[in-house]
């Protein structure tokens, strides 16, 4: 009995949480798609890419680094 209900209020959080990212990727999104409209939106999405890049080439060999994937996702 403690076991199911240990279980189901993981599920339950795990939900919330699921819920929560899907309305910070839309929020995401919005905050790109204005960026994308402001005069140097563009040049600052491409300077954090480059950012990014130089990130992942100088932890190359420190350890597990996070991926381009990840730190996009982080940045936006």
């Amino acid at each position: 009995m403690e076991w199911d209900r240990e279980n189901d209020l993981l599920a339950r959080a795990c939900d919330e949480l699921l819920e929560q990212n899907a309305l910070l990727q839309q929020e995401i999104e919005l905050l790109r798609a204005q960026l994308r409209r402001h005069p140097a939106g563009e040049m600052q999405i491409r300077e954090a890419h480059r950012q990014m890049e130089e990130l992942v080439e100088t932890t190359r060999g420190c350890g597990p680094a996070p991926s381009a994937q990840h730190l996009e996702a982080a940045i936006y």
